[in-house]
């Protein structure tokens, strides 16, 4: 005996639930009468609009593109592409860079806590450039 291996052909497929003939060709129709009548959106009764609903979508796009633009900032510091010109345009940096004052200050083992302390001391802070 030939075993099938079709496992369908094994089972009845027929489950017992038909549909009369011709019961699509007009349900949309009947479908259609079934349904209460509804009243049509009138302008009259539409609330006016405030101003951040109109404002929203551009408040949103704005955000949007001001994400994108840090996201390429934060990408293009990470990568190590960063410009270090705009320090050679400050008198006080390149002076301090130019002495070898500097060097011999960075090379004996100084703590960051405590090199921003000092500056800290002298009074510069983030916003002072």
């Amino acid at each position: 005996m030939k075993q099938d291996s079709d496992i369908l052909t094994k089972l009845d497929r027929r489950s017992g639930m038909t549909v009369p003939d011709g019961y699509f060709d007009d349900f949309a129709s009947r479908m259609m009468q079934s349904l209460p009548e509804q009243k049509s959106h009138n302008e009259d009764n539409v609330l006016p609009r405030s101003w951040w609903q109109r404002c929203r979508p551009y408040a949103y796009m704005a955000a949007m593109f001001g994400g994108i633009w840090l996201m390429m900032w934060i990408f293009n510091d990470i990568s190590g592409s960063t410009s270090y010109s705009d320090m050679a345009k400050n008198p006080v940096i390149a002076n301090v860079l130019a002495s070898d004052q500097i060097y011999d200050y960075c090379d004996t083992e100084v703590d960051e806590y405590e090199l921003l302390n000092d500056l800290y001391d002298e009074g510069f802070t983030l916003t002072t450039y």
